[in-house]
Parts: C-alpha cells; sequence; structure tokens
C-alpha cells in the first residue's frame, strides 16, 4: 500500500516538469503580444497575427519534443518506485503471518503489470499533451483578436490592450484539452494523470499479490479532508467477493462498497487512498477506530480566531502558495512583453509575505518547490523586490 502523504508528492517532480513548459510557452506568447505595440493599424494585421500565431505553434511543438524524452523517464521512474514501495510494505504484512510472497523483480506477471501501467499512463500524457499546441493557439488567437478590437476601435491604447492580453493569459492560458472539451493546465493534468496512474497500476499489482497469497480481507487508507462519498469507505474493512460473515461481524463487498475501478471511486480520478490485506481470521486488529477517523477531520489548528483542520489550514496555504505563483507569472510575462511590471512586484510581495505570515501562525513550513516558476530566479526575485520597496516607502 501507499500512505496518502506519499501519493500527494508521487507528481512532484513531474509537474515541476511540466510547470517549465508552461512557464516556457507563456514567456514565448507574451514577447510576441508585446511586438503589437509597434503596429499602426494599416499594418497588415491578418497576415501578422497568422505569422505570429504559426510561430507560436512552431515553439510550443519544439517544447513538446524536448521534454516528452524526461517526461516518459519520469514515468518510469515514479511507477517504479511508487510499485516497489506498495508492494514493499504489503509483503511486511504477509511475512508478519508466516506467508513468502515472490520477489517483485523476479515475478514475471507483476513486471508485465508495471510495463502495463507505463505504457498506459504514458499514453495518456501523449494523447493530452498531443492537444497543447493548437490549445494555446487558440488561446493565443483569441487574446490577438481581443486586444485589436480594442486598439482599431479606440477603446484602449497599445500599452493597455497588451498588457491586459498578457495578464489574461498569464492567469488563465489554458494547455490541454480533454475530449471532454474541458481545458486544464499542464500543471493540473500531469499531476492528475500520475496520481490515477500511480494508484493504478500499485493497485493491479496489489491485487495479483493478494491473489498469490490467498487473501480474503482488505482494509482502506485514510486521510483528513477525504471527499464526502470516500470518506463513508475510509478506514475500514472488507472482503474480496461478496458480502461475508466473519465472528459474527458483516464484511461487505469491497468493489460494491468502494467503487473500486471506476473513476470516482477507489483508486481513481485524483484519488489518494489505497488499500492493503488484513487477517481478522487470524486475529490482526483494525488500523482505525471511528474515533481515530473522527480525529482526522478535527478542528485543531487556531487562525485568526477560529478553529480549523489540518486539511483546511494546508488547503489554506496551497492556496497561497498558488498565489505567489500567479504574481511571479505575470511579472515575467508582463516582462516579455515589455510592459511596466511594477504592480505585479507591488502584489508579489503582498503574496509572499502573506504566505510568510501564514505559516509562522500556524505552524507550517514553507516549500519553495511549491512557488517555484521557471525563468523567476534570483535576478528577477531581486528586481522586483526593489520595485515594490520603491513603491511602498
Amino acid at each position: 500500500m501507499l500512505q496518502p502523504d506519499y501519493l500527494d508528492h508521487a507528481p512532484d517532480e513531474m509537474v515541476q516538469l511540466w510547470q517549465q513548459v508552461e512557464d516556457d510557452i507563456l514567456r514565448d506568447v507574451a514577447r510576441r503580444i508585446g511586438k503589437m505595440d509597434g503596429m499602426t493599424p494599416t499594418a497588415n494585421w491578418q497576415l501578422w497575427r497568422y505569422q505570429q500565431v504559426e510561430a507560436v505553434r512552431e515553439e510550443v511543438v519544439k517544447l513538446l519534443a524536448k521534454y516528452s524524452g524526461k517526461s516518459e523517464r519520469e514515468i518510469r521512474r515514479i511507477l517504479q518506485e511508487a510499485c516497489t514501495a506498495a508492494l514493499e510494505a504489503d509483503d511486511e504484512i504477509y511475512y508478519h503471518y508466516g506467508k513468502t510472497p515472490t520477489p517483485f523483480a523476479e515475478s514475471l506477471p507483476l513486471q508485465n503489470l508495471l510495463n502495463a501501467g507505463y505504457r498506459q499512463t504514458s499514453g495518456t500524457w501523449s494523447n493530452l499533451t498531443a492537444t497543447t499546441a493548437n490549445t494555446v493557439t487558440g488561446a493565443f488567437e483569441r487574446v490577438l483578436d481581443e486586444a485589436w478590437l480594442k486598439v482599431s476601435s479606440g477603446a484602449f491604447d497599445y500599452k493597455s490592450a497588451v498588457k491586459t492580453a498578457v495578464d489574461t493569459l498569464a492567469d488563465d492560458m489554458p494547455y490541454i484539452t480533454y475530449p471532454t472539451g474541458h481545458t486544464d493546465t499542464l500543471e493540473v493534468a500531469a499531476r492528475r494523470a500520475i496520481l490515477t496512474g500511480v494508484n493504478q497500476t500499485a493497485g493491479k499489482l496489489q491485487d495479483a499479490r493478494m491473489e498469490e497469497m490467498g487473501v480474503e480481507y482488505v482494509e482502506t487508507t485514510a486521510h483528513g479532508g477525504a471527499r464526502p462519498t470516500h470518506a463513508e469507505w475510509q478506514g475500514k474493512r472488507f472482503h474480496l467477493g461478496g458480502d461475508k460473515v466473519l465472528d459474527g461481524k458483516l464484511y461487505k463487498d469491497f468493489v460494491r462498497e468502494t467503487g473500486y475501478g471506476t473513476g470516482a471511486g477507489l483508486c481513481g480520478w485524483n484519488c489518494r487512498h489505497q488499500y492493503f490485506a488484513c487477517f481478522p481470521e487470524l486475529g490482526d486488529p483494525p488500523s482505525w477506530t471511528q474515533k481515530s477517523l473522527e480525529q482526522l477531520n478535527a478542528r485543531n489548528v487556531e487562525y485568526n480566531g477560529q478553529m480549523y483542520t489540518q486539511y483546511e489550514i494546508s488547503q489554506m496555504q496551497r492556496a497561497r502558495e498558488r498565489n505567489v505563483r500567479k504574481w511571479k507569472r505575470r511579472y515575467l510575462a508582463e516582462d516579455a512583453a515589455g510592459s511596466d511590471t511594477t504592480a505585479a512586484a507591488v502584489r508579489l510581495k503582498a503574496a509572499r509575505d502573506s504566505l510568510k505570515q501564514f505559516t509562522q501562525d500556524t505552524g507550517g513550513q514553507l516549500d519553495s518547490a511549491r512557488t517555484m516558476v521557471s525563468g523567476f530566479g534570483r535576478s528577477q526575485a531581486a528586481k522586483a523586490t526593489t520595485q515594490a520597496r520603491k513603491v511602498n516607502k
């Protein structure tokens, strides 16, 4: 089994990799939007627009080719490490009860399942990024047209129109289009794809191991902040293959109760729950009690005179971290477009101060990886800080 904290961090390096791609694309797009400032109303707008859109498309395709190999290697590494960790934890349970599982590296069926999981996860990610060039150029075209309309109508000057266009893309540019038409960032899509791939692949290996060991009963993991439909079954025990009564206690069917194998159920979309073998027939006690499950959502952290759960506090910190990244991206995009970055610098300083104060007030820790934006290094940070201080004097 894999613990919720492990699953929470498993996609981190993949996410950081594709955040860098996002940031590189954004700066290129912003730089091109900034070129509008030099155009005149009599310029051949349609020709210039076509040239810029095709240039963006070519740049996106180059970036995707550059990172695709790294991405495939990262997916394989993540799955290999996660599945190894999951089986090692499960095997400790089997050893405790005198069972002898086949070593993972020596089991051809388990290795085949791992490779199948890698191919599926890699294929899913490849299909998603295949939409990136069209998704990005579509967004680029929309903001170009909106900016040009504002300028040509006389409603805005070039600088204002360019800044609005750049800020719009810095905040909300889509990079992925799902078959349903829903769009997302590469960061969000990468986290979802990896978490789902890890959970499903590890689950299949665990299923095979349980069959090998003759397991009848399983227990689900638990964590704070579980979605309501998952909170119903987290930390509980079930029987594999239908309901069963043991020593007067009813163990309900695992698949039916948890939705295992479906997107909305256990090990499905963005799920951080897992499950592991248990042996109530041998006197194995449950890992969770009703009281300990209730403690997961206890409001035991004080902030601004109110009490919050650990999960709520973590989400409040994540929101502040995202806000820091938002203003770093805005700053870099405006700088690439040649726009005035003063306001972004002031908002960035306020966002960083808010995050720092929040962690101090709640006993949290700053995690620089969660606020990192490619291209925003020490020189950019120093420049932005200086700008903000001048304004705040």
